[in-house]
């Protein structure tokens, strides 16, 4: 699996929760999101959790108007109808990804570790590339069972 693409998203502690659980298999964005399918997708839990928690791959990425959105993808979003329509008050198209193989990391990776062998690093606000051979993928590849993804 080198040629697979791996990426960073933030997302709020619950979202990851809910992913784990699987009721959240979809991640709803409102700017376009250009990775391929495959790609490898770590999911950082923001503050106070403050770690990377899980790790999944994206499955399809589809844009649409809100409404078909939500009629599509709102059941495995997690959210409200009031909080998507908040989320997307003003918006003409949005996203959803798509995620499948939703997994734990066996350990999670803590900001701090992070910033420790991979400085500076910031948390994304939309999302971050992981090149291959990067101190942050590598520390990210340590917290997965070695059964998964073929690490």
């Amino acid at each position: 699996m080198a040629d697979t693409e791996n990426i960073l998203i933030s997302v709020e502690r619950k979202y990851v929760a809910s992913m784990l659980l699987g009721s959240k298999t979809v991640e709803l964005r409102r700017r376009p999101f250009r990775v391929p399918v495959g790609t490898r997708v770590w999911i950082y839990g923001k503050s106070p959790y403050a770690s990377v928690a899980a790790v999944a791959t994206v499955g399809t990425i589809v844009s649409a108007p809100p409404d078909e959105l939500w009629a599509q993808y709102g059941c495995r979003a997690a959210v409200t109808k009031a909080e998507f329509d908040l989320y997307f008050s003003d918006a003409i198209v949005a996203w959803a990804i798509c995620l499948e193989d939703i997994c734990a990391l066996t350990t999670a990776v803590t900001l701090s570790a992070l910033r420790r062998h991979s400085a500076p690093f910031h948390p994304p606000q939309f999302f971050k590339r992981l090149h291959h051979g990067s101190h942050a993928l590598n520390l990210l590849r340590n917290g997965l069972h070695p059964a998964k993804y073929g690490t």
